[in-house]
């Protein structure tokens, strides 16, 4: 089964690459206003019980939102966020990267009991080709049961400026394909958000998502969105916290100290 996977130099680790990746996350934005409306991005990719480092299971999912309810935080949908209906500063918004079948039951059992509507970020090729992914079918029952879709990619490559300099027009088509598929398959979808493969990106990218009509974009560094969107320091460039196994403790800690100032 394919699941999320970070980048690697030759004869580089996965823990090394882990390392990496953690360094990464520590990048936090410039301090917000204290009267700001702040809504904190989880990113979550499956929820099977598996080894990988992404997967998380089902009832640590639950328990991770029961905590945060305990702790008094709502959850908003990423339409709550674009209309700038959110406020106070303890807002979670839950998105889910690469349309893994498992959504199915998370969505069922765990967020619409709790009333969490996700942003699930969908890389098209897999959708309805792939054993592990959704089908579109059951794609667009959850968009109609209230979860908003954003693209991710066609092939989920890593939109870096080497791949646009290795081929400019396969770069352009992976950021336009992705929407121009998702609102096809998905007929009145209209898809403004882009969520970055692994979180790289690069000025190109950034320069293409908006020729491509793209509002916003989430990148994988800590820190919160404001709402309304405007008020961001670049749209292009809002935070999510990617829960892993073992970070849970780390990132919780961090939302509540960041939603109490």
């Amino acid at each position: 089964m394919r699941h999320v996977k970070f980048p690697t130099a030759p004869g580089r680790s996965f823990s090394s690459a882990l390392l990496v990746l953690a360094a990464l996350l520590a990048f936090t934005p410039a301090s917000l206003s204290a009267a700001d409306h702040k809504v904190f991005a989880l990113c979550y990719h499956s929820f099977l019980g598996n080894k990988f480092p992404s997967d998380i299971p089902l009832e640590e999912f639950r328990s991770q939102m029961a905590f945060l309810k305990s702790r008094g935080f709502g959850f908003v949908s990423y339409a709550d966020l674009v209309n700038g209906t959110v406020s106070g500063t303890r807002n979670i918004l839950v998105v889910i990267d690469d349309g893994n079948h498992s959504v199915l039951r998370a969505y069922r059992e765990v967020m619409k009991p709790m009333g969490i509507r996700p942003l699930l970020a969908v890389y098209p090729n897999v959708i309805g080709r792939k054993s592990y992914a959704l089908t579109w079918e059951q794609l667009d029952g959850l968009r109609k049961g209230g979860c908003d879709i954003a693209a991710h990619g066609y092939y989920h490559e890593l939109m870096n400026r080497e791949f646009y300099e290795r081929d400019p027009r396969q770069f352009v088509r992976e950021i336009a394909r992705s929407k121009e598929t998702l609102e096809e398959k998905l007929p009145g979808l209209k898809v403004s958000a882009f969520v970055y493969p692994n979180g790289v990106r690069a000025d190109i990218t950034k320069k293409v998502l908006r020729e491509e009509g793209y509002a916003c974009a989430f990148t994988i560094n800590w820190g919160a969105t404001v709402s309304p969107l405007a008020r961001n320091r670049d749209v292009l460039e809002l935070p999510r916290y990617m829960v892993m196994k073992g970070n849970w403790n780390m990132i919780s800690s961090a939302i509540l100290k960041a939603s109490a100032g």
